[in-house]
C-alpha cells in the first residue's frame, strides 16, 4: 500500500473521502520518479494529510519511496477500519470480513492503533476487552 492510494479511495461502506491512514510498519524502497509530474496525487495529498493545493511543492520523491507494510485504513465518518497486511489492504464489506482475524489484528497492533478504532472500530472492536482502557 502507497500513500498516494489516498488521493482516489473511498469508504466502501458510507463512500467517505478522504480516509485516514495509520501507519503501523514502513519499508522504504529505491523508486525511479524521473519523468513523473508533480504533484502526484490531484486532490488528496495522503503522505501530508492534506488536500493538494495547486501550485505548493509537495515531497513526492519521498512518498514514492515508503511502502505501507501493516497499518489501518479508517474512516472517521462511520468509524469502519480497514487492515493493511504485507502490503496488502483488505478492503472488504462487512459480510466478508472474519471476525477473529481482525481481532487478532488489533489485538497483536494495539498498542500502535488509536484508541477509537480499539474501542468504537466497525465492524469488529475490542471494546469488550479493554474495558476500563
Amino acid at each position: 500500500m502507497r500513500y498516494w492510494a489516498l488521493d482516489f479511495i473511498q469508504c466502501i461502506n458510507c463512500k467517505n473521502y478522504p480516509l485516514k491512514l495509520i501507519p503501523i510498519e514502513t519499508i522504504e524502497q529505491e523508486v525511479d520518479t524521473k519523468g513523473l509530474e508533480f504533484p502526484l496525487c490531484k486532490n488528496y495529498c495522503g503522505f501530508l494529510g492534506e488536500k493538494i493545493v495547486h501550485g505548493k511543492n509537495y515531497p513526492c520523491s519521498k512518498c514514492m519511496r515508503i511502502g505501507i507494510k501493516t497499518g489501518i485504513l479508517y474512516c472517521p465518518k462511520c468509524k469502519h477500519w480497514y487492515p493493511i497486511r504485507n502490503g496488502i489492504l483488505y478492503m472488504l464489506k462487512d459480510s466478508k470480513r472474519r471476525k477473529e482475524s481482525d481481532k487478532e489484528f488489533l489485538r497483536k497492533y494495539r498498542d500502535k492503533i488509536p484508541k477509537e478504532i480499539l474501542l468504537e472500530g466497525k465492524p469488529y472492536n475490542l471494546a469488550e476487552e479493554l474495558k476500563g482502557y
